[in-house]
């Protein structure tokens, strides 16, 4: 490792290298380093008295290998676009970690047989990140003689440096380097687990938290995927709440164009995103709509952009002087055709958690979902119709999802928060009940690999709102349903009047199943390979096993059920504890066959693509059907 260390006042200097694993203490130049040798590797600066450190710049190489896949700084977003090898190399030079995209800090490589071979990262304090990829060189050629792999992590960029709020009293800034390096004995299992051991790490160093709130854990509908947000209206909300309590969702999010155009809207419609007051002539009567679905036992949640202000909002002349600008003041309207209040001003970030509060208050709303801070501008404020407090936007983005999650809670204690990964890892999941993976309709695959990289740092991953189409049979939709509950918190945008009786009762079933092992969901999933794709869910009483690709195996050792993700119609169970008896069930949960015993061992098993197998064992560990 070598690390480069700029301060306020333009002076630059590069210390080591240094060998991660051995201690070293650097007296240079009236700078003081040193590196611990036991992982995570803590590097402490402290500069020349009164100078201010700016940025730290992290150089980690390591040797070159024959890699299956790369999953790259990000969000969990994109990072499937560049996980082939080659493909990485040539496009995934830059990562930038910023309010419209926060990034894991983080590069894991895979290897042959698809576990992490190695990792490197840097766990510091929330601050804009630039993340570069310096070896191998891709230009006329790809150089890969140097036979290494270098990265380098800039916390604190030219744009950004380091927040105020990063050096202790004395100006020392410390933070951790995290490697992990390939082992004689075999990789560091999934890139899921290595993840979620980086996270670990970050809630350890910076006393983070997660709050767990039992009823964000309950399958949600949203009215935005098989609807245009000009068609919404009160009747169809309560027409699918009505079928969604009937087959187990409980939280029915109202969201964009509630309060007039919305994102889907034509271009040439001027926005009033900002006012955060129904359409009367499609929510005549909101408090009413919310009270109504309570009585059926429905929760209502709010779609809400609070940093959005549009052309046509009557709050726009109040808040110009709010909005991010730059030098020149005029406000920058962005590509979603709204402008944006600052996050480094606090009178701005005052009235983004007034937003919040005011919708619980006036409402009586169960739940928010705060979204489009991927949409911010791309540029740093330097409005000079106000003040800037801060000088990072990530730190006013947390700030102000502080500031709303506290004064929620003080009206609803247990406030639904559903955050999108955009703005997720571990720094921002305490602000926040559930994260939910990036738009993804119509492809449960990019689906699926967004709400697992969510489920790395928090089991409290929802998945992105699956709909159906009109060829999708009741094993499709159980198919669906189940790579959903493998990953995450199950999320619908469908026409739930359009789902034929029997797939209606294909989500009554998995609801179901669910809701009786939530103690396992409340949980992190657990990977059983290396591909991702046998899950495991551990609930107290049983574990729930998702098998998603054919001609994959699982095993087995208590009472548990096998789901059947795959449209394989044969699956290879090693039961690995005597006396299991088992069954096949349908995509519905009908039991389609008598229980039979396992003799023990690999056993292939004639399942329906959507359907499952129920393990049993001494009485009382029947599952519920």
């Amino acid at each position: 490792m070598r690390l480069i260390v700029r301060l306020e006042s333009g002076a630059e200097r590069q210390f080591g290298p240094f060998a991660l694993g051995e201690a070293a203490d650097v007296a240079q130049d009236d700078f003081d380093v040193s590196v611990s040798g036991t992982a995570p590797f803590k590097v402490s600066v402290h500069p020349p008295s009164g100078e201010r450190i700016v940025s730290l710049e992290y150089l980690l190489r390591a040797p070159m290998g024959n890699f299956d896949e790369v999953v790259p700084p990000d969000s969990g977003r994109w990072f499937m676009n560049l996980m082939h090898v080659t493909g990485f190399w040539k496009y995934g030079r830059l990562a930038q970690s910023k309010i419209n995209d926060v990034k894991v800090p983080l590069y894991m490589f895979t290897g042959r047989d698809g576990n992490v071979d190695l990792a490197m990262g840097v766990i510091g304090a929330l601050a804009e990140t630039d993340l570069r990829l310096l070896e191998p060189v891709s230009n006329r050629a790809l150089n890969v003689h140097t036979r290494g792999v270098e990265v380098s992590i800039r916390r604190g960029t030219e744009e950004y440096p380091l927040p105020r709020s990063v050096p202790a009293a004395d100006g020392s800034v410390t933070e951790h380097v995290y490697v992990l390096t390939r082992q004689k004995d075999g990789g560091h299992g999934p890139w899921m687990n290595v993840l979620r051991d980086f996270s670990e790490h970050t809630r350890t160093v910076f006393g983070l938290r997660d709050r767990i709130v039992t009823e964000s854990f309950e399958p949600f509908w949203c009215s935005w995927t098989d609807w245009a947000s000009d068609d919404i209206s009160a009747d169809m909300v309560l027409e699918n709440a009505k079928i969604g309590l009937d087959v187990g969702v409980r939280n029915f999010i109202i969201d964009d164009g509630w309060f007039g155009p919305g994102l889907d809207t034509a271009y040439d419609t001027p926005l009033n995103i900002g006012d955060w007051k129904p359409d009367p002539a499609k929510f005549p009567d909101m408090r009413g709509l919310v009270r109504r679905l309570d009585d059926m036992g429905a929760r209502a949640v709010i779609w809400c952009a609070p940093h959005a202000v549009g052309p046509a909002a009557d709050c726009l002349a109040d808040r110009r002087h709010l909005l991010i600008a730059p030098s020149s003041g005029e406000p920058v309207l962005g590509e979603t055709q709204f402008y944006s209040l600052c996050f480094m001003n606090a009178e701005a970030r005052k009235v983004m958690a007034d937003v919040c509060v005011r919708l619980v208050e006036e409402y009586g709303f169960h739940g928010a979902k705060y979204d489009l801070f991927n949409w911010i501008p791309d540029l740093r404020c330097e409005s000079p119709h106000h003040e800037h407090d801060l000088d990072s936007m990530l730190m006013g983005l947390q700030l102000m999802l502080e500031d709303a999650d506290r004064r929620t809670r003080q009206v609803s204690p247990d406030y639904i928060v559903e955050l999108k990964q955009n703005y997720g890892t571990a720094f921002l999941t305490p602000y926040g009940t559930c994260m939910r993976a990036g738009d993804a309709p119509f492809d449960p695959r990019t689906n699926f690999l967004r709400t697992l990289h969510v489920q790395a740092y928090t089991p409290a991953s929802i998945n992105d709102y699956q709909t159906f189409g009109p060829g999708d049979t009741p094993t499709d939709v159980a198919v669906t349903v189940i790579a959903m509950l493998a990953a995450g918190i199950p999320a619908y945008g469908s026409d739930f009047a359009r789902l034929s009786e029997e797939s209606k009762d294909v989500l009554r079933w998995h609801h179901r199943l669910y809701a009786d092992n939530l103690s396992g969901f409340l949980r992190h999933r657990r990977a059983d390979n290396a591909s991702h794709s046998v899950l495991r869910a551990t609930a107290d009483e049983r574990d729930v096993v998702f098998v998603l690709q054919p001609a994959t195996s699982c095993r087995v050792h208590r009472p548990t059920v096998v789901l059947n993700g795959g449209y394989a119609t044969r699956l290879t169970v090693d039961a690995q504890a005597a006396g299991l008896s088992f069954s096949i069930l349908s995509p519905t949960g009908e039991r389609i066959t008598p229980g039979r015993d396992h003799p023990g061992g690999p056993l292939t098993i004639d399942v329906p693509p959507g359907g499952g197998i129920v393990f049993e064992g001494t009485a009382g560990s029947e599952v519920r059907l």
